[in-house]
């Protein structure tokens, strides 16, 4: 193996981030097919699923994108990281009120965001995602 070889190869942080984010991405999934089968029905049920399922889609799609290596979806996932966390926080505080189990989760999930997003962003993870055509 040569020294372009070796550069290629993905970064335990890049690794790490994904599988955090999988792990996130996966929990929100099912939290939210729950949430939904709890609180809706019919019609409903069978559209806010489908809007569940082509957003968590997207979101594995973005992950896929990422592990290939593709700076893209890094960013786009970093604005949405940046955006979207400061506008739950005030959720949070108002489902841990009303369930603290699903709240918790919620929490849980966005510390795994959070987390995964760091790791694609620090140490060896900007060489590599840089090399990457």
């Amino acid at each position: 193996m040569n020294e372009n070889d070796t550069n290629l190869e993905r970064p335990k942080r890049v690794t790490a981030g994904v599988q955090f984010l999988l792990t996130s991405l996966t929990l929100g999934t099912i939290t939210a097919a729950v949430h939904v089968f709890r609180n809706a029905a019919g019609t409903s049920m069978v559209l806010a699923l489908l809007i569940v399922l082509a957003f968590f889609g997207l979101g594995f799609l973005l992950v896929s994108r990422i592990a290939a290596g593709k700076n893209w979806a890094r960013i786009i996932l970093l604005l949405l990281v940046v955006v979207g966390t400061p506008l739950a926080v005030p959720g949070y505080f108002a489902s841990l009120k009303q369930n603290m189990v699903s709240a918790s989760l919620s929490i849980f999930i966005s510390l795994l965001q959070l987390i995964g997003t760091f790791l694609l962003f620090s140490g060896k993870s900007n060489p590599w995602f840089r090399k990457r055509k």
